[in-house]
């Protein structure tokens, strides 16, 4: 069995569901990701990054982040790269993360439909309205045409179903960090200041400046960002020398990042936490931080109403104000037996794991 994944996400970007899922088919099928597009004439190469998983990489004229923006062009694009895919791609199950992939069915049967955030409901939050109003409409027929749906949360497999009967919930699952050989840090230091980790792409759409600028207030914290950040978002932040920017980072080198923070954090802003249409999950940062055993202080989000974890776990603010409280309640609580519980979880809960349920899903049908 072979897979074709069909995403709109550069592979060096910080891992998404998209990247954990290739990962993990890799790990017993090939697997071919498709890429973002990058700027430049139109080619396509292909490049292996591990046993069993290649890049495939488009250009184009326009970016992706315009290209998928405009309706015309978006299906000039998908009519080009599909075209061409399945020249070499006839046999491979496809698997399809981009909401707006119309295009795809015209060239390829029976496409999985992977739904890992409420992305027309995203739309409406970042995008004009007559862009919003055609990404509303790709999204329900790329879901309706789809041989079935997966989707990451109750609310977003209630929302395929109106579209596809076919639509399962499969839930974010957490990396699997044993070919790293990396073991986590089961010792709590006792020394100030308390590294306070957060990972992922830093922007004003859903992380909260207010929330790390208390955190940036307390002298006994210090805040380490893994990731891009946003220049706009960096000049709302204060007391910058509490905080270290460490770039981007993947595989070995994030996970080894992670093992030394003592306290992880999610801060998203209040006004995407209460967004019953876009804060439906609970973020992949959260089983990234677990697989390490690091307690996550996250701000409380519609999502985490279907979420059930063991104490000490996470700790949810309701307020942003509450997170330095917070972050040392949880630093003084943890302890090796804690750390170890939540490896256990994370180990127990791995994408390789949910990409099984995927392939039983797939063999129903």
């Amino acid at each position: 069995m072979k897979f074709l994944l069909n995403t709109f996400t550069h592979w060096e970007e910080p891992p998404r569901a998209r990247h954990q899922v290739a990962l993990a088919l890799a790990l017993k099928y090939e697997v071919d990701f498709v890429a973002a597009n990058k700027v430049g004439l139109p080619r396509i190469i292909r490049y292996q990054v591990k046993d069993n998983l290649w890049i495939v990489q488009p250009s184009f004229p326009i970016s992706n982040k315009i290209r998928y923006r405009i309706p015309v062009v978006n299906e000039i694009y998908q009519s080009w790269l599909f075209r061409k895919l399945k020249k070499k791609y006839i046999d491979c199950r496809v698997v399809n993360f981009d909401f707006t992939a119309v295009r795809i069915y015209k060239y390829f049967k029976d496409v999985i439909f992977y739904y890992n955030d409420n992305f027309a409901a995203v739309s409406r939050r970042l995008n004009p309205a007559p862009v919003a109003r055609y990404h509303e409409k790709v999204e329900s027929k790329v879901a309706a045409k789809a041989k079935f749906c997966i989707s990451v949360t109750e609310i977003l497999k209630d929302k395929l179903a109106s579209f596809n009967p076919n639509s399962f919930e499969i839930p974010l699952g957490g990396p699997d960090i044993s070919e790293f050989n990396i073991e986590a840090n089961t010792t709590v230091s006792n020394q100030l200041p308390i590294k306070v980790g957060l990972v992922g792409f830093i922007s004003d759409y859903n992380i909260s400046a207010a929330i790390l600028n208390y955190i940036l207030q307390q002298d006994q914290l210090r805040l380490i960002i893994v990731g891009p950040v946003d220049e706009t978002f960096i000049a709302k932040l204060e007391n910058k020398e509490r905080m270290i920017l460490k770039g981007s980072m993947t595989g070995e080198k994030l996970f080894r990042e992670i093992n030394t923070f003592d306290v992880t954090i999610t801060p998203y802003c209040e006004a995407f936490c209460k967004d019953e249409k876009v804060a439906v999950g609970t973020g992949s940062k959260m089983y990234q931080y677990l697989a390490l055993g690091k307690p996550v202080v996250v701000t409380n989000m519609v999502g985490l109403k279907k979420v059930t974890l063991p104490d000490k776990f996470l700790y949810i603010a309701q307020k942003e104000h509450e997170f330095p409280a917070l972050i040392e309640k949880a630093h003084h609580e943890n302890t090796g037996d804690a750390i170890r519980e939540r490896v256990r979880f994370a180990v127990n809960n791995t994408w390789e794991k949910r990409m099984e349920s995927l392939i039983e899903i797939y063999n129903q049908f």
